[in-house]
């Protein structure tokens, strides 16, 4: 097979502009940002703003709480803790839903004007699905880690598991199965959340001796959650409450920054840590959707066929690697952030 180093020059410029355009973004970003936060009226109206979504965000917890017959359990951290950036967290996710949403109607229009033309056009070429593919992910990646965005989606995503053990309990006979699945997917999304709570609350640092107990007691935390989940099938609605009130004190934990001590140590004592896989899957799946583009790009494949490898590389490695149900969950969190 020869190289055609044509191509390899193409690849070349493709990095170095696309890392170039990321930075650009980040850094009109941060200026932004940091120029909005000077203007005191403007931040006391943001801080007002935060406050009305983050208790209109908290009222269906409450009510699923009332209706489990947890109301006495105290919710104050939790609750409080949303204040800060409810929000804006919600701002900047409908900003890059809208982002993506601009992306994908273009990408719609240029496959419906690829299969007039029988070749590729516009947003449809290998060179602008490469940078769709890689700039949205780091933007993803970006709101993701950004302390406060990951902070509030976290919480989100523990109100989202405790309104879904309400729905189970108050669900007719007939459709307790589709509640189930609503629960095993809000619980697997806290629990891949947990697993990177040390990374989310942004107080270690990657070579502080801390980070080792934090993740130790992360893993703890989610076999717990994983036990409270199978007693469901065997106690009914005891434990669904049950369940919820775990939730209620993992969120608090959280809230009040103790990353390592989300749930009191006896409580674990007869828990066996469950591994954390997360990382080793992502990165598979980026290596091998990465090598696909770069092996049919370099061996000269027609720029149809490019697209097709590239695109199932990254659906079968997804697939194969996380579960055919993720890409659902994954949906059904984003939905909960932007339209709760």
């Amino acid at each position: 097979m020869s190289i055609n180093m044509g191509r390899v020059a193409e690849v070349q410029r493709f990095v170095i502009a696309t890392g170039l355009f990321v930075i650009t973004c980040f850094w009109i970003y941060r200026v932004a940002k940091w120029t909005v936060g000077r203007v005191p009226r403007v931040r006391r109206a943001v801080n007002a703003w935060n406050v009305r979504v983050a208790e209109k965000d908290f009222v269906p917890t409450a009510t699923a709480l009332q209706k489990l017959g947890l109301d006495g359990v105290p919710t104050e951290p939790f609750r409080e803790a949303g204040k800060r950036d409810a929000a804006t967290v919600r701002a900047r996710y409908q900003l890059l839903m809208f982002a993506i949403g601009l992306g994908g109607a273009d990408l719609v229009r240029s496959a419906v004007d690829s299969i007039d033309a029988q070749r590729m056009q516009g947003a449809m070429e290998p060179r602008a699905l490469a940078t769709a593919c890689t700039v949205m992910p780091l933007l993803i990646w970006l709101a993701r880690r950004s302390p406060s965005v990951a902070r509030y989606r976290f919480l989100l995503s523990v109100m989202s598991a405790i309104e879904a053990c309400e729905e189970v309990a108050s669900s007719r006979p007939d459709d307790r199965h589709k509640a189930l699945q609503r629960l095993d997917d809000s619980c697997s999304t806290v629990r891949r959340s947990l697993l990177k709570a040390h990374l989310i609350a942004g107080s270690t640092g990657r070579r502080s001796p801390r980070r080792r107990r934090a993740k130790g007691h992360a893993a703890l935390v989610v076999a717990k959650l994983q036990m409270a989940e199978a007693e469901i099938d065997v106690r009914g609605n005891g434990a669904l409450r049950g369940l919820a009130a775990l939730l209620v004190k993992i969120g608090n934990g959280y809230a009040a920054g103790n990353v390592s001590n989300l749930l009191p140590e006896q409580s674990l004592r007869d828990v066996t840590a469950v591994p954390n896989r997360e990382g080793m899957r992502t990165a598979a799946v980026v290596m091998v959707t990465a090598a696909a583009l770069c092996s049919s790009a370099l061996a000269g494949f027609p720029d149809v066929v490019i697209v097709a490898v590239t695109g199932s590389a990254a659906l079968l490695s997804s697939i194969a690697l996380f579960g055919a149900r993720s890409a659902t969950a994954k949906a059904s969190e984003l939905m909960g952030i932007l339209w709760r």
